[in-house]
């Protein structure tokens, strides 16, 4: 079988389909290698050295369920949306270093 486009080219087709199997497994071999490394780091993360506190499921009502809300005046509400925006500029200004500048603009309670 005589192909043109390797006419003007001293490499036989053979050795061209060597090649292209070489790059090939060089390919897939470095893909493996990178599904391994990613899986391996997911490892390390998932491992006690890099392990959060995970949240226990209870079978039975939650803390929020039953604990009852406290009904709140309006001082109490305004105390605790101080309270709030206290702990976010706090929280900002450690991040940053400078003083945190921002707008509370709704508090919602979530149930």
């Amino acid at each position: 079988m005589y192909l043109t486009f390797l006419a003007a080219s001293d490499v036989k087709l053979g050795d061209a389909a060597l090649y292209s199997l070489i790059g090939f497994l060089i390919v897939f071999a470095v893909l493996a290698l990178l599904v391994g490394i990613f899986y391996l780091m997911g490892a390390i993360f998932r491992s006690k050295l890099f392990n959060m506190p995970k949240k226990e499921k209870k079978k039975g009502k939650s803390a929020t369920e039953t604990v009852a809300a406290p009904s709140a005046s309006d001082d109490d509400e305004d105390e605790v949306v101080a309270a709030i925006t206290a702990a976010i500029s706090v929280m900002l200004e450690q991040e940053s270093g400078e003083p945190a500048e921002f707008v509370i603009r709704r508090i919602t309670r979530k149930k």
